[in-house]
């Protein structure tokens, strides 16, 4: 029986690290990463996750696919207000286009490394996730990560990641409280 083929969207390589670990601990899968963050602003952040998650690809010995799709003007044009609804949109729009992105690339299942963090809202990411497995039709490999969220964290550490101080978008760095979070003065 051969691994299946899976696109597993990676939020973060923090994040990412326990979930691969996890993967290939149980075994069956061949990885291929996606990073398609629209939400991360500004670019230098976007700029310093990525970098972590191409440390990441060469560790894990893993194949990335990355997106350059960045929405800053979006996020402050339509989603100010409300965090529950920029949330549901940064999920949907991430996850819609990992689902897509797989099925279009013969890959047999998606997943995503949002499923191991206990600041997310995991229950939501996983309704989003079985809806577009039914759109895409596309097999969506859920697991519960979370208990290897703080291994995958120490790791991540370790190994000299970037460990980001806020979710992502410009309303979610405005409302991080990190004593060590970056000083950000232009949003492109």
């Amino acid at each position: 029986m051969s691994d299946k083929k899976l696109l597993l969207h990676i939020c973060c390589a923090p994040c990412a690290t326990g979930v691969i670990q996890k993967l290939k601990n149980d075994g069956g899968f061949l990885i291929t990463g996606y990073y398609y963050n629209p939400n991360i602003h500004p670019t230098e952040e976007n700029n310093a996750r990525r970098n972590s998650v191409k440390a990441l690809a060469e560790d894990e010995n893993i194949h990335v696919i990355y997106s350059d799709l960045v929405m800053v003007n979006y996020w402050k044009e339509n989603l100010e207000g409300k965090k529950e609804r920029r949330c549901n949109f940064c999920y949907s729009i991430r996850i819609n286009q990992a689902a897509k992105t797989a099925a279009e690339n013969g890959f047999e299942a998606f997943s995503t490394s949002l499923l191991i963090s206990p600041w997310q809202d995991h229950e939501k990411v996983r309704r989003i996730a079985e809806t577009a497995c039914k759109k895409y039709g596309i097999e969506f490999v859920y697991q519960d990560f979370r208990p290897f969220y703080r291994q995958g964290k120490n790791e991540a550490y370790r190994r000299g990641y970037y460990l980001q101080k806020y979710c992502g978008c410009i309303f979610s760095y405005n409302e991080s409280d990190h004593k060590k979070k970056p000083i950000y003065t232009h949003w492109d």
